[in-house]
């Protein structure tokens, strides 16, 4: 919750209590963010779409089942990647392709940047941000974009990618 206002956990305690305006307006914090990061897994965009829709679907329907969230932001990323993974796992073998480890390959576009970048530097840092994290591995890039774009702690993404935290700790110094 260490991106909340005093009114977000406010609005968050009512959340699961299940109420429908608090459950509303966190859907809209977070669709971006989620969006964003389903995209950037490298899923189909209708894909991304229903799955944040089942997400948010399930959380309304089962609300005592999440009344023990403490972290919204990172469940939500979490449920989306799994959800992601499933989904893609499941095409794989309705259609008898091989899965490998990564069934969605992580990937970060400088577009996810840009409101950082002072308009007058960022062609140069486009440049160079595509040449370093062209140098990355699929699972670095995710581990970043966890860390540094979603504010995840090291313990959070290690779950998220099924790595101990010091190991997340770890991908994410040696960069």
């Amino acid at each position: 919750m260490n991106d909340f206002t005093p009114d977000h956990i406010s609005l968050f305690t009512k959340f699961k209590e299940g109420d429908d305006h608090a459950f509303s307006f966190f859907y809209e914090f977070y669709i971006n963010d989620l969006y964003a990061y389903g995209i950037s897994l490298g899923a189909e965009k209708e894909v991304v779409k229903d799955a944040i829709q089942d997400i948010f679907l399930k959380i309304y329907f089962d609300k005592k089942d999440f009344a023990s969230i403490d972290h919204l932001k990172y469940f939500l990323l979490k449920s989306l990647k799994n959800s992601l993974y499933n989904t893609y796992k499941s095409k794989a073998f309705s259609t008898s392709t091989e899965i490998s480890e990564e069934v969605l390959g992580f990937s970060i576009t400088t577009t996810v940047l840009d409101r950082i970048i002072e308009e007058e530097d960022r062609t140069i840092i486009k440049y160079q941000v595509d040449d370093l994290l062209s140098k990355l591995t699929s699972r670095q890039k995710e581990a970043i974009y966890l860390r540094f774009m979603q504010g995840l702690e090291y313990e959070e993404i290690a779950e998220i990618m099924e790595m101990a935290p010091h190991a997340a700790r770890k991908l994410i110094s040696r960069l």
